[in-house]
């Protein structure tokens, strides 16, 4: 597998990049090997960030085709509150940009097709593109067109020759390597009319929550809205309106249009976050060092942790088997020792290990009947859906730890 070194800016080509975390040498942390044998690609994951855009970017990339292949295991319909927030996201974008028939709209990333299934607008032309997408075809609805394929203007026209009045990218515009030219792109198949929503992890809030896991090697890009403003404007496009939300530990949601648009931008809001990040230093080194100085204290915290309920003999199983949760394990080395099994809700990842720790996975269900004392959480973002779907494990006397934003026992 191909590994490159960066060695200028993804966004502005500068070269004087400083490197701000290093997490070490990790095997690919979104796959999961079915074997202890099987061998995976490790590499370094380092963030590095550019003084002149603003970017907080991965120090190294990685070949698409392994981390993209069949061992690819997020799904988003597995979750019932990605289901609710993608099917509310939809809704929304349809009525206040006046979705009508014959209108064409896309999903760049569509995985399973829950955004693509959630449109409720009769006549309207659905198209996703997924690498991963033939993996999940099945979950599609009836009607809505795949193109099994990373996003290009070329692979697009091949099969819809009319521009797109909405298009839709969740959780996949920071695993680029060219983001200007993926912008730039979009703004090609865009209707004069037409508006592009953009949904992914918002790193101010990865700095304040401490959550390094983000840090992976899928995610090449960790986006201000400074630096998405940056990219934005090179590639003719303009921000309507910004949001924030607490999905996959605090993401932000950002709608742009053509810029000569007759859409109003929502210059208050916008002008208040610039404001706010530069308030928080984002254009300095500080910030970035003090999160790496935060994630050495957070492993020794864990890992003692772990190891005194060890030698204490108490039972830890894992929840949730996760590409965040695998970037934790590994940086803290974290392995059947400490924790026996994850417990999972997806099928795919039955029998599986995680990637270099090798903790095996298994049905959720399974893992319950063990009767652990501790469950470690991986997926720690969704506690509040967890705790409430969990009420009789906890009333038998069980545990969750939560290792993020800050270790928590419940």
């Amino acid at each position: 597998m191909n590994v490159t070194k960066l060695e200028k800016c993804r966004v502005c080509g500068n070269t004087h990049i400083e490197e701000v975390l290093n997490l070490g040498e990790q095997e690919l942390t979104g796959v999961f090997p079915k074997s202890k044998n099987e061998k995976l690609t490790s590499g370094l994951l380092d963030l590095y960030f550019c003084p002149e855009c603003g970017l907080l970017q991965l120090g190294h990339s990685y070949s698409l085709d392994e981390m993209y292949g069949d061992n690819y295991g997020y799904r988003s319909g597995l979750n019932p509150s990605m289901v609710e927030h993608l099917s509310s996201k939809i809704n929304m974008l349809e009525t206040m940009y006046n979705l009508k028939s014959g209108d064409v709209v896309l999903d760049i990333g569509s995985n399973d097709g829950t955004s693509l299934n959630s449109y409720k607008t009769e006549g309207v032309r659905r198209i996703g593109m997924d690498p991963t997408g033939k993996k999940f075809r099945q979950y599609y609805n009836e009607g809505v067109e795949l193109i099994p394929d990373f996003f290009s203007v070329k692979s697009f026209s091949e099969i819809c020759d009319k521009k797109v009045k909405i298009v839709t990218s969740i959780s996949m515009f920071y695993d680029l390597e060219s983001p200007i030219d993926f912008a730039k792109q979009v703004n090609e198949i865009l209707a004069d009319d037409g508006i592009w929503h953009l949904e992914q992890s918002y790193m101010p809030t990865m700095l304040r929550n401490n959550s390094y896991d983000t840090v992976c090697h899928e995610h090449l890009e960790y986006y201000s809205l400074g630096a998405i403003k940056y990219i934005m404007d090179v590639a003719g496009l303009r921000i309507l309106d910004v949001s924030t939300n607490d999905i996959n530990g605090g993401s932000f949601a950002i709608t742009v249009a053509k810029k000569d648009s007759a859409y109003k931008s929502n210059s208050g809001i916008i002008n208040w976050f610039l404001g706010q990040e530069k308030n928080l230093g984002l254009d300095t080194l500080k910030p970035y060092l003090d999160f790496a100085a935060r994630t050495v204290e957070h492993r020794i915290q864990l890992k003692s942790l772990l190891d005194s309920l060890a030698k204490d003999g108490k039972l830890v199983c894992g929840y949730g088997a996760s590409t965040k949760g695998n970037v934790i394990l590994q940086y803290c080395g974290i392995t059947e020792e400490e924790v026996k099994v994850f417990g999972e809700v997806n099928p795919d990842k039955f029998g599986s290990f995680t990637p270099s720790t090798y903790i095996p996975i298994d049905d959720e269900e399974k893992v319950r009947a063990m009767k652990p004392d501790y469950f470690l959480v991986m997926p720690w973002h969704f506690r509040n859906g967890i705790l409430a779907k969990e009420k009789e494990y906890l009333k038998s006397g069980g545990h969750f730890i939560f290792p993020l934003p800050f270790i928590d026992i419940v």
